[in-house]
Order: C-alpha cells, then sequence, then structure tokens
C-alpha cells in the first residue's frame, strides 16, 4: 500500500494552520440569504449586513463598538486600542491595504456610491455615517501619502510637463478633469489624473484659477510645456480673455518658452456660432437675400415668361425662409445656396428693370462668396486637425495662407470681408497658431523626416510662398532649442569634428545632416531618442517634452474617456457633489495612482 508521504510530515509546507474566527461571530449570526447570498445579523439589534469574505469583518467591528443595543461593546486599552485580541494593532496597514484594493478594483460610479451611502438599500452597513466618515479620512489620508510621493517622484524627473484639461457642460455647471503626461526617464509615455472640480459656467475665473492652483499645489507650475484644452468656448463668457491670461501667467513662470495653450478644434464650430450671435456680422447679406428671393419667388408665379426649375425653386424657398437654424453649418448652407443663385439673379436682372434696384451689388455678392469660402476653408481645415490628416506634416495657417487660398477661389480680394476680420482672425489665433508650433518641432523631431519632409510638403501647399513658410520654421525650432541649449545642465554644447580639417559641427547640424531613418509606419521615436540621448542631448531634452502627446486631442486618450464616463450617468455626479466633493479628485487620482503602481 502505498502512504501518502506528506503524512506525518513536520515539514511547514505541509501544514496549514486554519485561520482564528474572528470574534465578532460570536456575536453575529451568519445565514444565507434568498438569493444564496451570505448575511450576518447582529444579535443585539438584529440589524444585518454583507457578510462575503471579500468584505471582511472590519464592518461588523465597527458595528459592534457601536450598537445602541450592545451592553458589552469592548472597552480601549490603557494605550487607547481596542481590546479585540490585539488586531487593532495591525489595523492601519490592514485598512489601507482594504482601500487600496476596493478603489483599484472598482469603477469610479460604484465608489461613489460605495463610499457616499446614498440611494442604497436602508439595511447596508454603508448608510452608518460613522463608516462613511471613517471612509471618507481613510481616503484622504491615503490619498495625500501617494500625492506626496508622486510629487516628489514628479519633481525628480528631469522632463517638462503636458497638461490636458477636459470640461464638458453640465446644466449650469462645468466640470472639469486635468491630467498631467510626461516622458519618465525610461522613456516611456505616463499620464496622471492630478485634479477633478466642477465649478458655475458663469464662473470662468473660477476654471482658470483652478488650474494655476492645482500647478501650484503640485509643484509644477514653473515647468510646464504646453497645455492642452479640450473644452466650448463661448466668447460671451469671456473665456477666450482668460486663455490668454493663463497663457501669460504660464509664459511669465518657466525658464524654457511655454509653448502655448492649444484648443481642440472639435469645438471650433461652437466657437463660430458664439461670435456669430454676439454680433450680426452676417446678418445684413441674410437680409438682402432674403428680399430677392421673396421677390424672385412672387415674381416666378406672377408672370408666365418667368419659369423657375424644381431646383431652383427648392433653393430660392429655403433662401426666402432664411438659415434653416442659428448655427455655423445653417449659416454656411444658406451662404452655398446663395452662391448657387448668383448666376440666376444675375440673368433676371438683365430682363427686369425693378429686380435690378434689389438685387445686390457687386461688393455685395463678393462678400457674400467670401463669407461662404470662408466657413467651407474653416470647414475643411477643422476636419484635417479632426481626421489626422495633418497628422506627420502639420501645415501652417495664418491670415496671408488663407488670404492666398480664398483669392484664388473668389477671383477677388477678401482682406476686407467683415468675416474674415471679425471672425477668421479669432479662429486662426486661438485654434491653429500655437497647435502648429508644438507639431511642427515634433515633427523635425522625428528621424523619418526632419526638415526635409516639411521642405517637399510645404512647396506642395504654398508654393511660391514655400520659401517663407520654411525659413518661419527653421527660425522657430532654432529659437526653441538655443533656449533648450543655454539651459543645459551640463553646460556643455556638443560638438564633432567630422576631421582633422573640418570646422565643428554643433549637436542641431550634426541632427539634420545625418540620415535620416527608414520612412516605416512601425517605428519607436521614443526608443530611437533613447539610444541616441548620449550623442544628442539638447534634442533628446527637447524630444522628451514635444513627443509627450503622440495623438492630442485624441476623444479615445484616458482624460477624455475618464471623463466621458464619469458623466454618463448625470445622477451620480450631481448628488454625491453634495456630500462628498471632497473625495471626488482623490478617488479618481488613487485609480490612476494604483493602477500605475501595480503595473
Amino acid at each position: 500500500m502505498e502512504v501518502d508521504p506528506n503524512v506525518g510530515s513536520s515539514s511547514s509546507s505541509a501544514i496549514k494552520k486554519r485561520k482564528k474566527p474572528s470574534p465578532v461571530w460570536n456575536e453575529m449570526i451568519k445565514y444565507p440569504d434568498a438569493d444564496g447570498k451570505l448575511k450576518a445579523e447582529c444579535k443585539h439589534c438584529k440589524k444585518t449586513f454583507d457578510a462575503d469574505s471579500k468584505k471582511g469583518t472590519t464592518h461588523l467591528n465597527n458595528h459592534l463598538q457601536r450598537c445602541p443595543a450592545n451592553n458589552n461593546k469592548r472597552k480601549s486599552g490603557s494605550d487607547g486600542r481596542d481590546g479585540d485580541d490585539q488586531h487593532q494593532s495591525l489595523s492601519p496597514s490592514i485598512k489601507t491595504k482594504e482601500l487600496a484594493s476596493i478603489i483599484k478594483e472598482n469603477s469610479v460610479f460604484y465608489l461613489i456610491e460605495h463610499f457616499s451611502g446614498t440611494e442604497r438599500d436602508a439595511r447596508d452597513e454603508d448608510l452608518d455615517p460613522w463608516v462613511s466618515n471613517w471612509r471618507k479620512d481613510e481616503i484622504l489620508q491615503l490619498y495625500q501619502e501617494e500625492k506626496e510621493k508622486l510629487c516628489q517622484f514628479l519633481n525628480n524627473l528631469s522632463c517638462r510637463f503636458t497638461l490636458q484639461l477636459v470640461c464638458r457642460n453640465r446644466g449650469m455647471d462645468r466640470v472639469c478633469l486635468l491630467e498631467v503626461n510626461y516622458i519618465d526617464d525610461s522613456w516611456e509615455r505616463q499620464r496622471k489624473i492630478i485634479s477633478f472640480w466642477h465649478c458655475p459656467r458663469d464662473r470662468i475665473k473660477n476654471l482658470t484659477e483652478a488650474v494655476k492652483q492645482s500647478c501650484m499645489d503640485w509643484m509644477i507650475d514653473t515647468n510646464i510645456c504646453s497645455l492642452f484644452l479640450s473644452l466650448q468656448i463661448d466668447t460671451a463668457d469671456g473665456l477666450d480673455n482668460e486663455i490668454g491670461k493663463m497663457e501669460s501667467w504660464f509664459s511669465q513662470r518657466r525658464s524654457l518658452r511655454f509653448g502655448g495653450c492649444l484648443l481642440n478644434t472639435y469645438y471650433l464650430r461652437d466657437y463660430v456660432n458664439s461670435v456669430l450671435h454676439s454680433e450680426d456680422y452676417v446678418g445684413d447679406g441674410i437680409r438682402s437675400l432674403r428680399e430677392c428671393a421673396a421677390y424672385v419667388q412672387n415674381k416666378s408665379t406672377s408672370d408666365k415668361l418667368i419659369q423657375l426649375d424644381s431646383a431652383v425653386e427648392i433653393s430660392i424657398s429655403h433662401l426666402k425662409s432664411g438659415p434653416p437654424y442659428p448655427s455655423v453649418l445653417g449659416f454656411s448652407w444658406y451662404f452655398e445656396a446663395a452662391v448657387g443663385l448668383k448666376e440666376v439673379f444675375s440673368a433676371l436682372e438683365q430682363i427686369d428693370s425693378e429686380f435690378r434696384s434689389i438685387n445686390l451689388s457687386k461688393q455685395k455678392w463678393d462678400e457674400v462668396t467670401a463669407t461662404f469660402e470662408h466657413f467651407k476653408f474653416l470647414f475643411d481645415v477643422n476636419d484635417s486637425f479632426l481626421w489626422r490628416k495633418t497628422r506627420d506634416i502639420p501645415i501652417i495657417v495664418d491670415l496671408p495662407y488663407v488670404h492666398k487660398i480664398l483669392k484664388d477661389r473668389c477671383n477677388h480680394t477678401i482682406e476686407d470681408c467683415l468675416f474674415c476680420q471679425k471672425v477668421m482672425k479669432g479662429a486662426i489665433d486661438l485654434y491653429f497658431s500655437n497647435y502648429y508650433s508644438i507639431k511642427v518641432i515634433a515633427v523635425i523631431l522625428d528621424p523619418r523626416l526632419k526638415m526635409d519632409g516639411l521642405q517637399l510638403h510645404y512647396k506642395e501647399i504654398y508654393g511660391s510662398d514655400a520659401d517663407r513658410y520654411i525659413e518661419k520654421v527653421k527660425k522657430d525650432f532654432r529659437d526653441v532649442y538655443d533656449a533648450y541649449e543655454a539651459t543645459d545642465s551640463s553646460n556643455s554644447k556638443s560638438y564633432r569634428m567630422l576631421d582633422a580639417t573640418s570646422s565643428p559641427k554643433s549637436e542641431l547640424d550634426l541632427y539634420m545632416k545625418e540620415l535620416k531613418v527608414p520612412a516605416v509606419q512601425q517605428f519607436d521615436k521614443l526608443a530611437w531618442w533613447r539610444g541616441n540621448a548620449p550623442f544628442y542631448p539638447t534634442l533628446a531634452r527637447m524630444a522628451r517634452d514635444y513627443l509627450v502627446l503622440e495623438e492630442p486631442f485624441d476623444h479615445g486618450a484616458a482624460a477624455e474617456r475618464v471623463l466621458s464616463n464619469l458623466l454618463y450617468d448625470y445622477d451620480i455626479v450631481t448628488i454625491r457633489f453634495c456630500d462628498l466633493p471632497e473625495i471626488i479628485t482623490p478617488l479618481l487620482s488613487l485609480k490612476r495612482f494604483l493602477i500605475s503602481a501595480e503595473n
């Protein structure tokens, strides 16, 4: 007969000690409910609790200490600890591990409900205010500990940070999330949520002050490379002016150039809407067109000599009614229909002298055409940014470029167009200028492209004006490089001698002259810079700062996704904000901290 070699063995690995039951079960009755879930009933007050082993027994012990019907409450020892088999000496670390596990493994929705105790089963122990307060204190303590560790870590990094501010409007409130992005010392992209808040939409200064305060709290305010903003801008609330103030604030606090506040072009149309609603830049043209359309429609029914085909009748009917809705898209469709009827109106003018006095003058028709072309251009450029058509080579969108493109389309000058002066300039300044400056540096720091890629592309786009734009790119890049070189901690400039008779070549010159990496899609730019940092130390510092966001404003990015998920059930946010506003940021941040630490 074979004998189990483990039987009778004194090996510690073969002996499993049975865990001693918790003393709480002396005063609790465990039983399965109708659904098979384990419940615990207090012998004193008959209140029931969740008895799942994953929940532990801490909440049961806490209840017994406060149960009004329990006359046998454990007394505290002389050292202030409960006399519960000295388990309390280990409780801080146990509580922390349990809390960290709950936060890491559950959704934010669950956590907000779990720790607020609102709208829960009346028998749930989490309704006990003492438990909620204890957990809030534990969360805030754990958050502060992890925040201090991360803050120390961030301040020890030899890179700058890119911020992403994501905001969503909910009723009269604006809910915001701030995320810091950086490339760590291992050349890996990292991101951390550092703040979450809400403020009334009409208190714009609250938003900008919250961003400043978060940066100062985390001690990164003097080390910001750029700020990406994904939010709606309404000129009526003055947010565009606040963005300018925020740019000035960051610029004054840095040793290297602040790249600027970059706005998500996803909200460009909302901005144009707000400008058009703030002042009547297109109203005069619309009134004139409606008057013309009404005349032609009436004339076609009373004068048999004027016959219109069905397509023209439909267009004139739309023109008479005005824009389908007062938005940038509605205005664009309206002016497109008007431009399509220009030849019809011109022909009618030749046979109807009365209409000649009503029809738009050449100057007004030029302005209508220019307004439509501006709308179309904005949509085209906006789509190219949204759908990543400028992903590899960014175009420089400035007024001279716009004027040249639209002059060719309209066959007349468009600089005097009111829409161009009041709408286009603001849109370019807010949405495209800073984006170009950040993106073009990232392109040059791509060893597959460098300046050659830009030069070839710009000659195709700008034609005879290409040299002017190329010189602008070179100057802007050189200015940034010189600033980095001047602050190099090693205080050394990289030079190499190609041979004994050659002049020294700067680090930048060598990088530009070195053969480009083959243009393959599966290429890791960060890995390349990690390996070449010793040869190009200054450029490597720039790469860590300007390559941090591979896809700016990607709606699948972490910050966008977290905020969208949080606002999916708006009731959770609005209800819980009243009770637990101070733990929303800690919960969101702790999830990221703990997951990152595990990875």
